[in-house]
């Protein structure tokens, strides 16, 4: 009978082209005296929950309390025993198939490893190409290929060339457009600084960080200011600092009441001191002029 029994419990664990077979049977824990001992328990039960202590009977109490918890440990203890025993081919069981397990591991990990060497080498070889690739694309276009913004998702195995290509086109292209733009504010900012007599080289520096049309608007402004500050020359300049004041951001003749020029502040920021500057635009031009033939460096934060 055990026999058909473990028969019966028979699996089959493959490994590669061999098969193994594993027979078992169901943990089976006889009983047979349960139901006297489930009897017993209740006569206790029933006998101790309506007991009830009082001053006579406190040590006759204790000792029936200590006498129930003995009982209590000693079940406990032996469902203990018998389940770590029924339990015991089980662990074994789990440790011989970990054991398999760890060895494939091994092997599978040793394998891994070597591939992963390829496949990381094969990464940066994509990488080197992909940036490969814009630089010649940015070369040959006339931009510069540090303005190119880099999508990771080129860098994939699983990542189609015709997206990349696509991506990069259009970026390429927009710089182009770009860098051609600039080639035509150039030309107008150049032409503007020669009808209003001014160095070109500043306001062409200007349009990195700002529009046309504001570069525009500040060699107006300038050029007014320059116009102002030449017919105050012509003044005594005591007179004229004395009659200049300051009134919600303008620069103002205090006789005239004529606006001269928007009025600046600025601070001067030294280990000693923090000093305040006020003046209109012509003079922090005149300024950032003198301080770079001064061969000051000069740099501009946020």
């Amino acid at each position: 009978m055990a026999e058909n029994e473990l028969k019966k419990g028979q699996e089959i664990i493959a490994l590669g082209s061999k098969q193994y077979g594993i027979a078992f049977t169901p943990a089976k824990i006889d009983f047979p005296e349960y139901e006297k001992m489930k009897s017993s328990v209740d006569a206790i039960n029933t006998e101790f929950t309506k007991y009830d202590v009082d001053t006579n009977n406190l040590k006759s109490a204790k000792e029936a309390r200590a006498r129930l918890n003995k009982l209590k440990k000693d079940l406990n203890d032996k469902k203990i025993a018998i389940v770590k025993e029924a339990d015991k081919p089980v662990l074994d069981f789990k440790n011989l198939i970990k054991e398999l397990i760890d060895e494939i591991s091994q092997a599978s990990d040793h394998i891994g490893n070597q591939i992963k060497v390829f496949e990381d080498n094969a990464k940066k070889q994509r990488e080197a190409n992909i940036n490969a690739d814009i630089n010649k694309r940015c070369k040959e276009a006339g931009v510069d290929a540090e303005k190119i913004e880099i999508n990771q998702k080129w860098y994939n195995k699983s990542e189609s060339y015709a997206t990349f290509e696509k991506e990069i086109s259009q970026q390429i292209n927009l710089l182009i457009k770009e860098k051609n733009q600039l080639t035509e504010n150039i030309k107008v900012v150049t032409a503007k600084a020669n009808d209003l007599g001014l160095p070109y080289q500043h306001w062409v520096e200007q349009l990195k960080n700002a529009s046309l049309s504001d570069v525009l608007g500040e060699m107006d402004n300038y050029a007014e200011e320059v116009k102002k500050a030449v017919e105050r020359e012509n003044k005594p300049k005591s007179e004229a600092n004395k009659n200049i004041v300051e009134k919600n951001g303008k620069a103002i003749d205090r006789n005239t009441g004529e606006v001269i020029a928007d009025y600046h502040i600025a601070y001067l920021i030294t280990k000693k001191a923090r000093i305040k500057l006020g003046g209109t635009n012509y003079q922090f031009n005149q300024l950032m002029q003198y301080l770079k033939d001064m061969g000051f460096k000069i740099e501009r934060v946020k």
